[in-house]
C-alpha cells in the first residue's frame, strides 16, 4: 500500500517537475499548514498544483479574449459587409441606365417593332439561364462544394447548344407572326432545308 502511494506521489511529482520547467516558476507564498511546510516534497506538489490552478485559470482568461476578439472582428464584418452593401445599390442607382435590361431594351428600340418582341423574347430566355445557373452556383458554395465545382455547374446550366436555338428562334418567330409555320417546319432541326437528289 505504502509502495503504490509512493509511485503515485513520484509521477505527480515527475509530472509536476516537467510542468515547472517548461513554465516559468513563481515565488509567492503558498498557504499551508506547518506540517506540510516541513516536508519539501508535499511543498513542491502543492506549488505544482498552485501553478497548475494558474495555468488553467490563464488558459480560460485565454479563451475569453478569443471569444471577445472573435465577436469585434464578425462585429466588423458585419459593417463592411453592409457598408459593401450599401455602395453597391448607390452604384446600381448611379449606373441603372447601363445595367443588363436597361442597355439591351436601348438596343432593341432600334430594331424594327414586329421583331422586338423576339428580340426580348431571347433576352428573356438568357436571362433565364443566367438565374438558373447562379442558383446552381450558391447552392453547391452553400453546401461547402469547390468552387470549380460550381463553376462547372454554372457553366453546365448556363450553356445552350445551337439546336435549342434554332427551335427556340422558330417558335418564337412564328409566336411573334414573323414566321410562316408551315414553311418553319421545312427545316430540319440544325435550321437546314432538306436537301433533294434532283
Amino acid at each position: 500500500m505504502m509502495a503504490r502511494n509512493l509511485i503515485a506521489c513520484s509521477v505527480l511529482l515527475s509530472f509536476f517537475v516537467i510542468i515547472g520547467t517548461v513554465l516559468p516558476s513563481f515565488a509567492e507564498e503558498i498557504k499551508a499548514t506547518d506540517q506540510i511546510k516541513k516536508n519539501p516534497a508535499m511543498m513542491e506538489m502543492l506549488k505544482k498544483i498552485e501553478l497548475s490552478k494558474k495555468i488553467l485559470a490563464q488558459m480560460q482568461e485565454g479563451k475569453t479574449i478569443d471569444n471577445t476578439k472573435a465577436q469585434q472582428m464578425q462585429e466588423l464584418r458585419n459593417k463592411v459587409k453592409a457598408s459593401l452593401a450599401e455602395e453597391v445599390n448607390r452604384m446600381n442607382k448611379d449606373y441603372e441606365q447601363y445595367n443588363s435590361q436597361n442597355a439591351f431594351a436601348k438596343f432593341v428600340s432600334k430594331k424594327p417593332g414586329h421583331v422586338q418582341p423576339i428580340y426580348q423574347a431571347m433576352f428573356s430566355y438568357h436571362q433565364e439561364k443566367v438565374s438558373q445557373a447562379k442558383s446552381e452556383y450558391n447552392k453547391i458554395i452553400s453546401s461547402g462544394g469547390k468552387t470549380k465545382d460550381a463553376w462547372d455547374a454554372y457553366h453546365k446550366s448556363s450553356a445552350t447548344n445551337r439546336i435549342k436555338l434554332i427551335q427556340l428562334n422558330k417558335d418564337l418567330s412564328i409566336k411573334y407572326g414573323n414566321a410562316d409555320p408551315a414553311i418553319q417546319n421545312t427545316f430540319d432541326e440544325k435550321g437546314k432545308l432538306p436537301r433533294t437528289s434532283e
